[in-house]
């Protein structure tokens, strides 16, 4: 925080230079940004708690590192809004994410030492990575992990590749096509073909928070999704008429 005249945007620009680090203003807020960059937010005091930009920021902290930036400090109803759930973990957390999605706790134990380093403690890739490890073999979880310090390119992309990678048919049917769709309920689920496997495949489809029992891909895994698992023109069309036709 800094005040007026204090030189404060030269040295933001400079300090995210020198670490590669995508610098925007709160007022022009890109759609996306590079998986797992350091995004440096100037600005953020004129960003209405509640509105647009602000649930911006609130859907990638966690996701990507980010750094917010502002004249004045940040409103208590804001900091509020994040919750704690979207802060860094600590070790003990990610290994109680870990166990939690393993339900085997010695297994957990061994494993989140590795999982919290190579995720940093980001909640969102810790989620991604404890639901992949949860579906690969038992025997094959501590080698499949330690390929992650090999992976080139964003960390994210991968896990959400490799997750999608080991879901069964059906569920892999229904992240696809809710890919393309906002929150969508069990009605409108049945209609569309999808009421079989209708259900959250944490984190790729989990509960929408505006509607009450719809659910939904959030919105920062959106694209690489599609990207996995793409929809041909056609097909994609059918599905948003059919969706806005309800």
């Amino acid at each position: 925080m800094a005040g007026s005249g204090a030189g404060k945007s030269i040295l933001l620009g400079q300090w995210a230079e020198r670490r590669g680090a995508v610098l925007v203003q709160a007022e022009e807020l890109p759609a996306e940004v590079p998986p797992d960059a350091l995004v440096v937010v100037d600005g953020v005091e004129r960003l209405e708690v509640g509105g647009a930009g602000w649930g911006w920021v609130v859907a990638r902290v966690g996701v990507v590192p980010l750094v917010l930036s502002g004249r004045e400090p940040i409103p208590v109803a804001a900091v509020d809004r994040l919750g704690s759930g979207h802060l860094a973990f600590g070790e003990d957390e990610t290994y109680q994410v870990l166990a939690a999605a393993l339900a085997d706790a010695a297994g957990a134990d061994r494993l989140a030492p590795d999982l919290h380093l190579l995720t940093g403690g980001w909640p969102g890739l810790v989620g991604l990575a404890a639901a992949w490890l949860a579906r690969v073999p038992q025997a094959e979880r501590a080698g499949s992990l330690r390929q992650l310090a090999r992976v080139d390119g964003g960390l994210q992309e991968h896990l959400v590749g490799a997750l999608v990678g080991v879901l069964d048919a059906g569920e892999r049917e229904l992240v696809r096509r809710l890919a393309y769709l906002p929150a969508v309920d069990a009605g409108r689920a049945d209609v569309l073909g999808l009421a079989e496997e209708w259900g959250a495949v944490p984190p790729l489809v989990v509960p929408a928070r505006a509607e009450k029992e719809a659910f939904v891909v959030p919105e920062p895994l959106r694209k690489t999704i599609q990207q996995r698992l793409p929809l041909a023109e056609p097909e994609r069309q059918a599905l948003l008429e059919a969706f806005q036709g309800m």
